[in-house]
């Protein structure tokens, strides 16, 4: 049966996006690494993996029962994780609504029988990929303000060069 490797994710408005890119390309210079492309910078809240395609509709369904309220993530923080060799920038406090939307995502798709990664959620956008130096700490920056008001269901395809990420669903947060 065919397969889809899928994510639930945040995506950045275009002006949050461009923000983050801009950033991308100076830490890939600093750590001597691969800049995440505009098109694919995100926030991941749940990664699914490799499911059947016929679970798309139940996937879609999972996006639609969710609900949480729009919020402002300051991104602050930049570092790295050296076994992933990958550079980072995150909240230095990830927001109560942040936390409440993964964990109610993990919850809902733990419960329709989805299996996650075990280790603990870690907010973060990745900016560089495959560094060679990585910083030995974070460090504060002045922070990325990114509006959010939608989280979605991305498709991960691999290609020469990284991954390309198509959005297939999409939900509104209003708090309600």
């Amino acid at each position: 049966m065919p397969q889809s490797r899928v994510f639930f994710a945040l995506p950045p408005p275009p002006a949050v996006r461009d923000a983050l890119a801009r950033l991308a390309g100076a830490a890939a210079k600093r750590v001597e690494g691969r800049a995440t492309r505009a098109d694919s910078i995100h926030l991941t809240l749940a990664f699914v993996g490799d499911v059947d395609v016929a679970k798309l509709p139940l996937l879609d369904s999972i996006g639609s029962r969710i609900r949480g309220a729009p919020f402002m993530l300051a991104l602050d923080t930049e570092g790295g994780f050296r076994r992933a060799r990958v550079a980072w920038i995150a909240p230095s406090h990830a927001p109560d609504a942040l936390r409440a939307l993964q964990q109610a995502l993990a919850q809902a798709l733990t419960g329709d029988g989805f299996r996650l990664e075990a280790r603990p959620f870690a907010a973060h956008v990745t900016l560089a990929r495959h560094c060679r130096s990585l910083p030995e700490a974070s460090a504060a920056v002045a922070p990325v303000d990114w509006p959010v008001h939608h989280f979605a269901l991305w498709e991960s395809s691999g290609v020469a060069g990284g991954a390309r990420y198509r959005e297939i669903g999409r939900w509104m947060l209003r708090g309600d």
